[in-house]
């Protein structure tokens, strides 16, 4: 009977959380692509860390959504180890950005024609709101992909919420 038992999840939770964390880390990638092209050449720019780090953000979200329609316990396992080292990224994406919101951009015009500054007024503009709209993402990540962690943690036998005998989550915690 234990080997037909699955972990139990709220599948419309599952599913909800996964959306939001293919959205965020969506809105990530798309914000490093436009940071990426529109800002100018420096070291830490040239990382790419958004771009990268929001594909790793990406897969914690697709395996809540496979983990809630395929009740695998290796699959939550995986899902909670994603989870983890999506948590390193986003940490990497939140430094990158705060590091980069006015880092490089801001430089000497009074020699340049008036068409070129006001087009690097806006492209300034341009790259520090996907620096914002990266750092709102990453943070609105973070809550979901713990949020999703938790949610596989207490699916698992070992949690002290699994009840054993029945294979049910207790009401008790």
């Amino acid at each position: 009977m234990d080997r037909y038992r699955y972990f139990i999840f709220n599948q419309r939770n599952m599913v909800v959380l996964g959306l939001f964390q293919i959205a965020f880390s969506t809105v990530c990638v798309v914000s490093g692509f436009i940071d990426g092209v529109f800002r100018t050449e420096s070291q830490l720019g040239k990382t790419r860390a958004p771009i990268w780090a929001g594909m790793v953000m990406g897969v914690p979200g697709v395996l809540a959504l496979f983990s809630s329609q395929r009740k695998n316990p290796v699959l939550v396992n995986v899902l909670i180890v994603a989870s983890i080292i999506s948590c390193v990224a986003i940490l990497i994406v939140i430094v990158y950005s705060s590091l980069t919101l006015n880092y490089g951009e801001e430089e000497e015009l009074s020699s340049a024609p008036v068409h070129v500054i006001h087009t690097k007024f806006v492209l300034n503009k341009v790259v520090k709101g996907a620096n914002v709209a990266v750092l709102a993402a990453s943070v609105s990540s973070a809550f979901v992909v713990l949020v999703i962690a938790y949610l596989g943690c207490r699916s698992l036998p070992c949690c002290s919420c699994y009840d054993s005998v029945t294979g049910m989550v207790s009401e008790e915690s």
